[in-house]
């Protein structure tokens, strides 16, 4: 068979089956679920939606809840199946990703039960936000301050613009139905250094000072939000925050024990920071091991997690989630490493193992770690969600079909539909006890009733791109290997070559789902 023969073969192919195979193989939704996914339900905050799903592992919506705004960024369920949700108010001063300025709490009916606003001319809720055990709310919160403030801090006046943003944690005590009490602060602006002016009280070395902040870190004239952290979690046995700041490329932790009052003095420098040596003046570009990352949280074992985005690799553009064993004191202090800086020196884990640039997210995402084991990551920039196993094995794979666009239907991709994060919860959670978890429709348009698809392994011999599909990407992926004669992986028909019977073998599959 000529080469010429088999282009016309295939473009023939493509012809006849390419709709019925497009249509075949999922594009939006569940695109793989097997047996080894964990049982639970996953909260699904769409960024362009001002609607929250939790859904089954079906891809089914079990519950909604409808805000007047959409993401602003994290939704978070509850245990008493309430819904707290921080909400973009469009704020014309913080015009920039991550903003909020609300934050919302809903019944499980979807009825709004609480709301406190935190959007003004000077000040904007941002990215995240964590429940304390007194059902107290830690909000991350820009706070704008003119360019003489900054200056008197040591900023650099040719890299300083007219407004620039220190990033704020507050602690709301929530009251009535729109109100609250800030009942705990804290403020990067409180904890800078500098090297620049000698007359200002700051003044410092900004690598004999590693628990400040270096103001003038890689400072530009045009940036306002200069730290732009975008993640916040608390750990109720060592009272302690973690925010993750992407433009300093680190995450860092703070003594939540330090009273309010406190907290702008020596006491409320930070406890920990990790990711990037340079920023504190005791490493090089060379020694940074995050990259603009995003939601960094505590996990099993006092270890951490963190989804690093890949943004300004020196060696290419790739995402991955890794796991660390911060150098934990026994009185709540973290150690130095002999070079003096704060360890690890090495990583735990990584995902992927084998760096592949196809997984890259170039902001939001995150990664959750499931109580069997399994890690829920979200590769936010796509709206790509999967489940990996203990063998990094994908088990779970849901592709949000919502975009700025309008709802996706089955069979077409999702332009512009990213999630900011998702997060799994056990069927036991507690705010789901007594609830009715009936199956609703799934989010994308389909013309046929879904059908909940545990994929069983081995997928079928004709399936060379592994999406339990038979489809014209495994006919071209064949027709590589025409004419083969030893070691064939494209001998379907098990003769010892590739050739017409294998041709056949496929094309009477094509379109079919696998196994068939």
């Amino acid at each position: 068979m000529t080469i010429r023969f088999i282009q016309i073969l295939a473009f023939v192919a493509s012809l006849f089956f390419g709709v019925v195979a497009y249509g075949q193989a999922p594009t939006v939704g569940v695109v793989f679920q097997s047996e080894q996914s964990y049982d639970g339900y996953t909260l699904l905050p769409v960024t362009s939606s001002t609607n929250t799903y939790l859904l089954n592992n079906c891809g089914e919506e079990i519950n909604r809840w409808t805000s007047e705004y959409k993401a602003g960024m994290m939704a978070y369920l509850l245990d008493d199946g309430s819904l707290i949700r921080a909400g973009r108010t469009n704020n014309p001063n913080f015009g920039t990703g991550g903003a909020g300025g609300i934050v919302e709490r809903f019944d499980w009916g979807g009825n709004l039960t609480w709301s406190y606003l935190i959007s003004s001319p000077t000040q904007c809720q941002h990215h995240d936000i964590a429940i304390l055990p007194n059902g107290n709310v830690l909000a991350l919160i820009w706070k704008a301050y003119p360019a003489d403030s900054w200056i008197a801090k040591g900023r650099d006046p040719e890299k300083t613009a007219d407004v620039v943003w220190s990033m704020s944690i507050v602690e709301i005590e929530p009251q009535g139905i729109s109100g609250g009490n800030v009942v705990w602060e804290w403020e990067s602006i409180h904890h800078l250094i500098q090297d620049l002016d000698p007359s200002l009280p700051n003044y410092g070395n900004p690598q004999d000072h590693p628990r400040q902040l270096d103001v003038n870190y890689q400072a530009t004239a045009n940036d306002k939000d200069w730290l732009h952290s975008n993640s916040i979690a608390y750990h109720e046995g060592l009272d302690q925050i973690m925010v993750s700041s992407r433009d300093f490329n680190e995450l860092w932790i703070i003594d939540h024990s330090t009273p309010s009052e406190l907290t702008h003095t020596l006491q409320g420098h930070l406890l920990y920071r990790w990711g990037n040596p340079e920023a504190y003046g005791r490493g090089t570009a060379a020694d940074r091991m995050l990259h603009s990352q995003h939601d960094a949280r505590w996990i099993q074992d006092g270890r951490v997690m963190v989804f690093s985005n890949g943004n300004e690799r020196p060696d290419g553009l790739y995402s991955t989630v890794e796991i660390i064993t911060p150098p934990l004191n026994a009185g709540g202090t973290y150690s130095m490493t002999s070079e003096g800086q704060w360890g690890p020196e090495m990583i735990d884990w990584r995902y992927p193992t084998i760096l592949d640039p196809d997984f890259f997210s170039q902001n939001t995402s995150g990664a959750q770690q499931l109580p069997n084991g399994n890690i829920l990551i979200t590769e936010g920039a796509s709206g790509d969600v999967r489940e990996i196993d203990e063998n990094k094995e994908v088990v779970w794979n849901y592709r949000n079909p919502i975009g700025v666009f309008g709802v996706a239907t089955q069979g077409a991709p999702a332009p512009e539909n990213a999630v900011f994060r998702s997060e799994r919860y056990a069927a036991a959670h507690p705010g789901l006890a007594g609830r009715e978890l009936t199956a609703g429709e799934v989010l994308e348009i389909t013309n046929k009733a879904p059908t909940c698809m545990v994929f069983p392994e081995p997928s079928c011999p004709a399936d060379f791109n592994g999406n339990y599909f038979v489809e014209v990407e495994d006919l071209l992926n064949m027709l590589t290997s025409f004419g083969c004669t030893s070691n064939c992986e494209g001998d379907l028909d098990s003769d010892g070559t590739v050739g017409i019977g294998d041709l056949l073998v496929l094309l009477s599959s094509l379109g079919a789902p696998c196994p068939y």
